[in-house]
């Protein structure tokens, strides 16, 4: 079974001006603030900013699928074309 987007990560170039402008938005404080990652969670919704993400080649934000069996996911969707 799958749970969906659940996470979804910003390479950003200003950890603190992204922590905070998010801060403002969401109304919420982190629930993970360290230098190399800081997340949010609200509504089951994760929102995380990595400081490296562009020089790990993240152009943009990257959704990530939550799902409870990995191995099993993958085989599907290699059973699929994938």
């Amino acid at each position: 079974m799958t749970e969906g987007v659940k996470t979804i990560m910003y390479p950003v170039g200003n950890l603190g001006k992204a922590k905070t402008l998010y801060g403002e938005l969401l109304g919420v404080e982190p629930y993970m603030d360290e230098p190399y990652y800081v997340g949010f969670s609200i509504g089951g919704q994760d929102v995380g900013f990595d400081p490296h993400g562009h020089a790990k080649g993240m152009t943009g934000p990257v959704g990530y699928w939550h799902v409870d069996d990995i191995e099993q996911s993958l085989r599907a969707l290699l059973d699929a074309g994938a």
